[in-house]
């Protein structure tokens, strides 16, 4: 199955600094390699964590010694950041696409892809098969055809399971439109989302997920169309794989460019809603906007500068979401609150070593720690390869008051340390050669003076499990 890379124009480029030497996988920042080296620019993974927390990666690759044909491979990544092995799941089919992988209640796994096992045309997988593991990803069986047509050439699919727990939803777009399949039925009828709504050609990287606590499975993509290029998004009628209700454009992505990954969408364990994460501020890509389904305005998590490309989202356990994107030579991200309604520091880390152009980024959250994957191109040469690296979330403190008068008596400053809003107890917080811990209320004070002439005095509040928050006291003559 032939598959298009991507042209490396000077639009997607990015020239990233070297990462400094790291020698524990768990150490955010430092990268493993999870893929071959001979990837493409449009690979892409999927990844599932399941409940004994092993992230399980999927990801095809040319088959070794005969680069016409295509293997899919699984690779599974400990909680601390451990990369294993990889395990080969099929190997020398004559084309596999980028896969994605989800859970059924009652603990199977499954695994999608637009494959092609042969170029007989009597051979009945031709379009999209579907793997499945009953013992946790150690072993799987292929099913014996296709459990869905009309995928073509399709690339990446997406995959959720719907509210029963068990039937699974299959995504792509072709130029033929924007489609989602019910359940594994070949026979049964995709929705063509594109058609329904009179879009026409074309629709590009859809990404599918499930609001469990309202029922509401939710697909989003970017379309590039005559009524207005950006990311659009319209539940599915989950009797049917139909659109249902309104088709809506994420605010503030008209005229926007394609992300060339598939669009980011998470939705919470046990918490309402479906979040999209996208590219605003048009051509230039001068922002992040986070978007709740339905919601009349978006969130700006990152904004000011050009090409803030990449964005990609997920959800921790409790509730939280992780955003992540691309910024030059590094990958920067932000973490919410439970409730999503306030965020917390930007923290970032480089890319790999000799990194020339990072094309993909994808993401899964566990409680207090993001695993981060990066498609990354060397500086010399075009072949591209997927990494792992692990980020903490950030620390933000301020102090009050931040301006003093020299002289005088002595002065009173509290320092606050807190994560989306909240307060941090047990944070290490220091100032002017002075150390505290913060209570519940996330604040420490200090007793300074008198002081003499104009300086700046810095603060510093670091606690396990975060990345530190720097802030300043600026002292001024009377």
């Amino acid at each position: 199955m032939p598959r298009l890379a991507v042209a490396l124009t000077g639009a997607v480029l990015a020239v990233l600094s070297a990462l400094p030497g790291a020698a524990l996988a768990t150490t955010p920042g430092h990268w493993d390699p999870v893929t071959s080296a001979d990837g493409e620019n449009i690979d892409q993974v999927g990844t599932l964590r399941t409940p004994d927390g092993q992230l399980h990666v999927i990801w095809h690759r040319k088959t070794p010694g005969d680069s016409a044909n295509a293997d899919l491979m699984q690779t599974v990544i400990a909680p601390n950041g451990t990369v294993g092995a990889p395990q080969t799941l099929v190997s020398n089919w004559a084309g596999i696409g980028d896969p994605a992988i989800v859970r059924a209640s009652d603990g199977r796994l499954l695994v999608v892809a637009a494959a092609q096992r042969s170029t007989d045309s009597s051979d009945p997988i031709q379009n999209v098969a579907q793997w499945t593991s009953s013992d946790g990803g150690a072993s799987w069986a292929l099913s014996p055809a296709d459990v869905a047509t009309g995928a073509g050439f399709s690339d990446p699919i997406g995959a959720a399971i719907g509210s029963d727990g068990a039937t699974p939803f299959f995504t792509w777009s072709t130029t033929f439109g924007l489609f989602v399949h019910r359940g594994t039925d070949r026979a049964a009828a995709s929705g063509n989302f594109h058609d329904a709504a009179g879009l026409g050609c074309c629709g590009y990287y859809p990404g599918v997920a499930l609001d469990s606590t309202a029922g509401q499975l939710v697909v989003a993509w970017y379309a590039l169309v005559s009524q207005g290029n950006g990311v659009y998004a319209q539940q599915v009628d989950e009797a049917t794989g139909n659109p249902t209700g309104s088709l809506m454009r994420m605010p503030g992505t008209a005229d926007s460019v394609s992300p060339l990954q598939r669009v980011g969408v998470a939705a919470r364990p046990g918490k309402p809603g479906v979040f999209v994460v996208y590219g605003g501020g048009g051509v230039n890509e001068t922002k992040v906007l986070l978007w709740r389904f339905g919601a009349p305005g978006s969130t700006e998590l990152a904004g000011g500068a050009a090409l803030l490309r990449e964005p990609a989202i997920a959800a921790t356990p409790d509730g939280r979401l992780w955003v992540a994107w691309t910024f030059k030579d590094r990958i920067y991200a932000r973490r919410s609150n439970p409730a999503v309604t306030a965020w917390g520091a930007t923290t970032s880390i480089p890319a790999q070593k000799g990194t020339g152009t990072v094309f993909k980024v994808a993401l899964d959250a566990q409680a207090g720690v993001l695993d981060v994957f990066g498609a990354f191109a060397p500086t010399a040469g075009s072949s591209v390869q997927t990494w792992h690296s692990q980020m903490q979330p950030g620390l933000t403190l301020t102090a009050s008051p931040s301006k003093l008068k020299a002289g005088g008596s002595a002065h009173k400053v509290t320092l606050k340390v807190t994560d989306a809003g909240s307060p941090v107890k047990g944070a290490t917080v220091k100032l002017a050669g002075k150390s505290g811990t913060t209570g519940a209320a996330g604040t420490a004070s200090f007793s300074l003076g008198p002081l003499r002439g104009a300086q700046l005095l810095r603060a510093r509040g670091t606690r396990a499990g975060y990345v530190a928050a720097t802030t300043s006291v600026r002292v001024v003559k009377r």
